[in-house]
């Protein structure tokens, strides 16, 4: 089988829960032709892609694929774009809060997710799924592991990929305004089974 590196964040901010690590928790061992790994990072800059990094070189995943927290939306993006830039609208875990800073001194300005984001978005969206397309992922620690993935197996087979999920119902007041745990989980599923019959698909081209 293929192997699926697939992280979630601990809480941050105000929060004491992280839709992204729950929604992970509560995924099977086993979707589509993917062996699912999982692992927990801290809302950390540097941290949570060195800690990334280290358990990719031990794993030799096919697959990265990192869901993060957004709190504006009610449905899960895909993002395309991760920048290399560090700009922190809140404190990270640690009280760092980097602004006008790169990822990776020196290393491209960005680079795209290189899972089939388009594609899937366009074949989710079909079957009725919750996902749109989203684009850059930000300055926070979500793109920082995003870049950093990205630019650490650039030219490799490795494919990689972000989503942000939406807030749960009990960490918002107005509940129309956050996603069930239950849907996250199922369209985070969808996500990846809808990703491993295409990268099947395109094996056999």
């Amino acid at each position: 089988m293929k192997k699926l590196l697939l992280t979630g964040f601990d809480p941050f901010a105000h929060y004491n829960i992280n839709p992204s690590w729950e929604a992970v928790k509560a995924l099977p061992e086993v979707i589509g032709s993917f062996s699912v790994h999982k692992m927990l990072l801290p809302n950390i800059y540097g941290t949570a892609g060195r800690l990334l990094l280290e358990e990719a070189e031990r794993l030799k995943p096919d697959v990265i694929l990192m869901p993060g927290m957004d709190s504006g939306s009610t449905r899960l993006h895909l993002d395309a774009v991760a920048v290399n830039l560090r700009d922190a609208l809140l404190e990270d875990n640690k009280g760092a809060a980097p602004w006008g800073e790169p990822v990776v001194p020196g290393a491209p300005a960005a680079y795209f997710a290189t899972i089939p984001t388009h594609a899937l978005v366009k074949r989710l969206q079909k079957q009725g799924c919750p996902v749109h397309l989203g684009y850059c992922t930000g300055g926070y620690v979500c793109n920082d592991i995003f870049y950093t993935a990205l630019h650490r197996f650039n030219g490799t087979p490795v494919k990689t990929g972000f989503a942000h999920v939406p807030l749960l119902p009990q960490m918002v007041w107005d509940e129309s305004k956050a996603l069930p745990l239950d849907e996250t989980v199922k369209t985070l599923r969808q996500i990846i089974e809808n990703l491993s019959e295409i990268l099947t698909e395109e094996e056999h081209v």
